[in-house]
């Protein structure tokens, strides 16, 4: 399918706001921060970048700025689903336009009682025949309000250009059967880095996850250890992280991600109303994470 370098892992990066709310560019050293945990690259406009609170004039800065300052060997891919079929493939031609070299699609859900596993292959097959990039179908249930599952999602792959699918659903008992009715070229990746032991052991080939923002050696060296058989290495860095990764995905989400990312010198403002900060009472168990978790040193004892 020409998109090996998918198997990897990535993380969906956030959105950086100026204190009046405007876009800017990613904060000094953080890009080269990821690069040098040695990821495969970075999604933008994800559920953690808040792709939808951006317009699409920013959307499309937002892909030109990272880009442009993206440190190689850094992929780039780009978030781009949307409701409707005819502005998924304006959206995926644009993104590809600005040097995005895969488009992380999320299955469309407002007319949910409609999609059925027809309308949705229909939905992926069309963009995926526009698109010049090869396409990931997204499955992220807690946005979406429904679960893709096995079933539909082999449906939707039939296509030469669906290179592949993150999956977010956190069932990674479905992982061995998606590889088995999907072939060996087919790419899965896992949506959660505090389960990516588990999700390889199952048959992924990498993750798009938060975590990776903030731990991004742990993140990565779980897969290459994985990859060099030394199990032990990729739970131990499992285990060291996993709280950590626990608390994004089960409660703080992008303000608790933003709030990390303050306190590891990589200030990328706050969330975009109406998503609040973090609750000022949270900081300090976020910051005992952190700590645990090896990417802070610990505070001197008052």
């Amino acid at each position: 399918m020409g998109a090996a370098w998918l198997s990897g892992v990535f993380p969906p990066i956030a959105t950086a706001f100026a204190p009046d709310g405007s876009l800017r560019p990613s904060p000094a050293g953080f890009l080269e921060y990821l690069r040098a945990g040695h990821l495969d690259g970075v999604v933008a406009l994800g559920s953690n970048g808040e792709a939808a609170h951006l317009t699409e004039a920013e959307r499309l800065s937002c892909i030109e700025s990272l880009r442009r300052n993206l440190p190689t060997p850094l992929r780039l891919i780009a978030g781009t689903g949307a409701e409707s079929t005819a502005a998924t493939v304006e959206r995926t031609r644009a993104a590809a336009a600005e040097g995005a070299e895969a488009a992380l699609v999320i299955a469309p859900s407002y007319f949910r009682r409609q999609l059925t596993a027809e309308a949705l292959r229909r939905h992926y097959h069309a963009v995926a025949d526009a698109s010049p990039i090869p396409i990931l179908v997204y499955n992220v249930p807690v946005h979406m309000g429904y679960d893709l599952g096995v079933d539909w999602i082999v449906q939707l792959a039939g296509h030469p250009n669906i290179a592949g699918l993150k999956d977010s659903s956190g069932d990674v008992a479905r992982l061995p059967t998606l590889r088995t009715q999907l072939g060996p070229d087919f790419v899965l990746l896992a949506g959660a880095g505090e389960k990516m032991v588990e999700a390889l052991a199952a048959g992924a080939d990498g993750a798009i996850a938060a975590l990776a923002n903030l731990a991004p050696g742990a993140c990565a060296g779980i897969r290459q250890a994985w990859m060099a058989h030394d199990a032990e290495r990729a739970r131990r860095l499992q285990r060291a992280i996993a709280p950590l990764g626990e608390a994004l995905t089960r409660g703080y989400g992008v303000p608790g991600l933003k709030a990390g990312l303050r306190m590891l010198g990589y200030d990328h403002g706050d969330p975009r109303p109406p998503l609040p900060p973090l609750p000022a009472a949270e900081l300090a168990p976020l910051r005992r994470l952190l700590e645990d978790a090896g990417l802070l040193p610990r505070a001197l004892a008052s």
